[in-house]
């Protein structure tokens, strides 16, 4: 095995340390969420017209919320997925065919979420483009796309180095799916 029982229970570290703070961060995202479309729905039936501001505040929440829950759900491996195939296959060819899969991830998120979205950063945050509502720059709504890439990208990578150092299948029981 080319990696140390050390280096690994320093990534798992990472791992639940990075969970723990993205957890958190839902927590708080869904709270803002519920506040928000709270107020624009008790705005709307005692003024008759709902605040806009809350209306704005509640998309970029969901965006974020979304993205966010998004690398939370890849790094506890919970994402959507279709295992028929994989779980007919022998634990020597679906090592590979996971591996491969995580490959894919990585390439999307690396490239389409955090390269790309990085890129989009930049260039919203250089030409100052603010929401119509609230006048906050839109690269700080953006930056939920590169955020979210690079949680899944870390996760991604972690999971291949599993794949990578285990003789054995793991555990069939989605519950202990990370601990590879």
């Amino acid at each position: 095995m080319p990696f140390s029982q050390g280096f690994f229970l320093a990534l798992n570290r990472v791992s639940s340390f990075l969970d723990r703070l993205l957890g958190i961060m839902l927590i708080c995202l869904f709270f803002l969420l519920v506040l928000v479309v709270t107020v624009q729905v008790g705005s709307r039936y005692l003024t008759d017209s709902p605040t806009t501001a809350t209306d704005e505040m509640a998309r970029f929440a969901l965006i974020w919320l979304g993205l966010m829950g998004a690398a939370y759900a890849s790094g506890r491996m919970r994402h959507l997925s279709i295992d028929l195939l994989p779980d007919a296959l022998p634990w020597p060819t679906r090592r590979w065919l996971l591996f491969f899969l995580q490959l894919l991830v990585l390439f999307f998120a690396g490239y389409i979420m955090l390269y790309g979205g990085g890129s989009l950063v930049m260039t919203t945050l250089s030409t100052e483009q603010t929401t119509p509502m609230l006048g906050w720059h839109m690269g700080w709504i953006y930056l939920a796309l590169p955020l979210s890439g690079a949680f899944i990208v870390f996760h991604a990578c972690l999971q291949m180095l599993r794949l990578a150092g285990s003789k054995d299948a793991p555990n069939q029981h989605k519950e202990d799916d990370t601990s590879w």
